[in-house]
């Protein structure tokens, strides 16, 4: 008997979660690299090489035992460097190559390569930053004919409500409990805070989680998705792309997830009207979203984001 869409969405949220549950691979690879460095370092002990990655990392001794504590949580998993500055200077300590270094950034820590505070002239960052303007642009011009009449008659201008667009949209692919999504636009954002966060991630500007700039790409490009174009999308922006042995830092199989739930829209909406597809994937979201908010489990749901939570 063929499986229906929910029952595969069900199994596929299921392997996921389960397989969570499990080591990251990208802990194996942070071992492989430590004990590389424990051998061309003369067989160090552990405690031995921690005192070592102290001392490249800080030009000091480590005063008591207590300091190279944060060395050891960084290279078994247990906590990761908080800011990206101690990121850089421990895989130096490390002796990482070039690639290494970044893999360490993008997949072990799972982050963009570069971090832009401000506005800039740097030729990657004006690279970028017109390739997300040229993808918003691409979304604003698929609006829905009704939204823009809406919008056009209460006085607003498309390309200004590119942030309640957008915030309007992603409530189309999670529970919520206004019902089905339609195409209205509906009651303004009040948080202040993901007013600015928008407008910042709009200019890259500042730390863009991966799992965010995924969530953007989704919502821009749909219905015109798949799993090659996000993958490609995500390296140009600058993050690992698509990988279903991938890992978010807390284990969690984001990759594993969306490579899957992309597949099966593909087999399920060949063919299909755009918008046939469009309904498909807020559909097939939902259910997932459903199943995984009743699972307690927020790192799997791509689309939900807190300035949502006012409707979950």
């Amino acid at each position: 008997m063929k499986k229906s869409t929910e029952q595969i969405l069900l199994e596929l949220a299921e392997e996921c979660l389960a397989s969570g549950r499990t080591e990251r691979p990208e802990k194996r690879w942070m071992e492989q690299v430590y004990d590389r460095f424990r051998a061309e370092n003369g067989q160090l002990g552990k405690a031995e090489a921690d005192q070592l990655i102290f001392r490249e990392m800080y030009a000091a001794e480590p005063e008591k035992g207590s300091d190279t504590l944060k060395i050891r949580y960084w290279r078994t998993g247990r906590h990761l460097p908080v800011s990206r500055e101690q990121c850089l200077l421990f895989g130096k300590a490390l002796q990482l190559s070039e690639e290494e270094r970044r893999f360490l950034i993008q997949g072990y820590c799972d982050r963009c390569d570069r971090v832009f505070e401000s506005v800039t002239q740097d030729a990657a960052y004006q690279e970028r930053r017109a390739l997300l303007q040229e993808l918003a642009g691409e979304y604003l011009d698929k609006v829905h004919p009704a939204l823009k009449r809406q919008l056009y008659h209460s006085g607003e201008d498309l390309a200004h409500s590119l942030r309640h667009l957008y915030y309007t949209d992603a409530k189309g692919y999670i529970r919520c409990r206004e019902g089905e999504y339609s195409a209205q636009v509906g009651r303004h954002i009040s948080s202040l805070n993901y007013m600015s966060e928008f407008g910042r991630q709009m200019k890259l500007l500042g730390e863009i989680p991966r799992k965010t700039m995924i969530r953007h790409l989704m919502i821009f490009a749909s219905p015109f998705v798949n799993e090659e174009w996000l993958s490609r999308w995500l390296i140009q922006f600058g993050y690992l792309g698509l990988d279903k042995d991938h890992t978010q830092v807390d284990g969690s199989r984001l990759d594993r997830l969306l490579l899957g739930y992309l597949k099966l829209y593909r087999e399920c909406c060949a063919g299909s009207e755009p918008a046939q597809c469009q309904n498909w994937l807020r559909q097939a979201s939902r259910f997932l979203d459903d199943y995984l908010e009743k699972q307690g489990n927020t790192s799997l749901r791509l689309f939900y984001f807190k300035a949502l939570k006012d409707w979950a």
